[in-house]
């Protein structure tokens, strides 16, 4: 009997580890403390958790030769330090899709293809070049295509309203180059009956694992401009990113710059420690929005 019981207790662990095979836990937690200041001049002893991260992704073979595609991934970042609702774990990516020889179709909470466009060029987790461009990030109800051909890469996602009496879907495009160290994009988004939102970036990566890149962001009549640069030397680095916008409205003039610099060594696999100092006064017309900050944090990927 005892041996019965323990063939079935066996038999009902392996099953789910069969079921985990093709799926990957991962993560990334990046933590600071640090001081912000606003234009006042009043500091404040702040503890940060940036783009820190917990997902699932994996993919299921299928006897068509195709593969079922998900990914489910969380932000910790309000769990981590408390600056929005306590606790709580913030939406990222969740879709689930179908891949094959056409390429691949994926459905549900998605990044949009012109956020991607820039978010390679963005070594530093300036957060999407969102300093610069207006649009979100990730969007629900995405209905997403990627195909690649060699170096170059398509990707389209249609959003559609779901509103009853309005139509404001959203398409979203993206075509990219990445070869030899050489990265170039271009990303487009309209939503119907509102402003065109384009996206240039450019990039190159060294072999020695110097890099620099370039993001050039146009909607309607608000420009953004971001440039970066990392420098490598054993294990240590040095990177910093400059960024500005302005708008050419008169009425809604929205202008002002920021500037990043970072300083990190790297401890093992997916492991440094960095330091951070950088201030922003990018705000409307007639207002002052100028902020500081300075910072000294930790990065574990898993």
């Amino acid at each position: 009997m005892k041996k019965l019981l323990a063939i079935a207790v066996a038999a009902g662990l392996a099953a789910p580890m069969a079921v985990m095979a093709d799926t990957t836990l991962y993560g990334k937690m990046k933590v600071s403390v640090g001081s912000n200041k606003n234009a006042a001049g009043d500091s404040v002893t702040t503890v940060d958790a940036h783009t820190s991260r917990i997902g699932v992704k994996g993919a299921t073979p299928m006897d068509n030769g195709m593969s079922v595609t998900h990914k489910v991934e969380f932000s910790t970042k309000n769990a981590i330090d408390n600056n929005g609702t306590p606790a709580a774990l913030g939406a990222r990516d969740a879709w689930v899709g179908m891949k094959g020889n056409f390429g691949e179709v994926r459905v549900g909470r998605h990044a949009t293809p012109l956020s991607l466009s820039s978010d390679a060029v963005d070594f530093m987790n300036v957060g999407g070049h969102a300093s610069i461009s207006d649009g979100p990030f990730r969007i629900s109800n995405a209905i997403a295509y990627l195909k690649g051909f060699g170096p170059v890469a398509f990707a389209a996602a249609y959003v559609p309203d779901e509103t009853h009496g309005v139509s404001s879907d959203i398409i979203s495009t993206l075509i990219n180059y990445n070869s030899n160290g050489i990265y170039a994009a271009w990303g487009h988004q309209k939503a119907k009956g509102g402003d065109a939102t384009d996206n240039l970036a450019l990039g190159y990566k060294m072999p020695a694992g110097h890099r620099v890149g370039f993001v050039y962001n146009k909607v309607s009549d608000m420009t953004g401009i971001a440039v970066n640069g990392r420098y490598k030397f054993g294990k240590a680095y040095v990177q910093s990113e400059v960024g500005s916008k302005s708008h050419e409205d008169d009425d809604k003039d929205f202008d002002g710059s920021y500037q990043v610099l970072e300083a990190g060594y790297k401890l093992g696999k997916g492991t440094s420690v960095w330091t951070s100092f950088g201030k922003n006064d990018i705000a409307e017309k007639g207002s002052e929005n100028k902020s500081s900050h300075a910072r000294i944090g930790i990065t574990s990927n898993f």
